[in-house]
């Protein structure tokens, strides 16, 4: 890589999701141990050991959960909910950052908003490519495929490849937007059509008005609309807006 060169986390995301199947790889083709014998990186292959081990990584964490999100789900998100609230009441830090596939999903966004005001701190990342859940900074579990949920994950214990993907998942963090503010039947109150329409005009560097007529919107929603998105990019500018939503790949 040349001096200077500017790298964009979520190809590096997807390098470290290639690397990942890598190791699954070798160790389907190895059929290790059992998943929670004390090796550093197992698979899992069933739903049952998945949700054993998910569970257990809750229960025995001290300081926080952190979590790539987004469907589909090895068990319905509500069965997964009392655990976190307890865990939240217990004084356990959670933070989550959610593929925009969570807002098609009537169930997540129902839940939302109690996780978040039990204190889950939320941000959204758009074109989540996988899924993982960190434990502190002891454990990881990733998975490696967008198919059947409980397919190919990986428990990695303290390593190095668990020190890339805390480091990933803060790097993604910081990318990531504020969960917008939910509704209390889990309405999305920020984020809704047409946004993405109204952020390629803008990179595009239509006028408010242009945007008005094109998306047949009234200026006033258009007016509000361009400076939640600009806000929720930290942009300064209309072009600042365009270019920090393209690299975020929100267009």
């Amino acid at each position: 890589m040349a001096d200077g060169a500017v790298v964009d986390p979520l190809d590096e995301l997807d390098a470290q999701v290639a690397r990942l199947r890598v190791v699954a790889d070798e160790l389907r083709e190895a059929r290790g141990k059992p998943v929670l014998d004390g090796n550093q990186v197992e698979l899992i292959e069933d739903g049952p050991t998945l949700l054993r081990a998910y569970e257990e990584m809750q229960c025995s964490c001290r300081v926080q959960v952190r979590a790539l999100d987004r469907p589909p789900y090895s068990a319905p998100p509500a069965a997964q909910q009392k655990l976190e609230l307890d865990r939240l009441a217990d004084g356990l830090a959670y933070r989550a950052i959610y593929g925009f596939e969570v807002f098609e999903s009537d169930e997540v966004m129902a839940l939302l908003p109690e996780l978040r005001a039990a204190g889950e701190v939320s941000r959204v990342l758009p074109q989540m490519p996988m899924k993982m859940v960190l434990g502190d900074d002891n454990m990881a579990l990733v998975a490696l495929t967008k198919r059947a949920p409980a397919e190919s994950h990986l428990l990695i214990r303290s390593s190095g490849l668990l020190d890339g993907l805390i480091a990933m998942f803060e790097m993604l963090w910081g990318l990531a937007v504020p969960m917008p503010e939910l509704e209390a039947n889990g309405e999305v109150a920020e984020l809704r059509a047409p946004d993405r329409d109204i952020l390629m005009l803008l990179a595009g560097g239509a006028t408010d008005d242009m945007i008005s007529r094109r998306l047949r919107i009234s200026p006033r929603t258009t007016q509000r609309r361009v400076r939640a998105l600009m806000d929720a990019l930290g942009a300064q500018t209309r072009f600042q807006a365009g270019v920090q939503a393209a690299r975020r790949r929100w267009i």
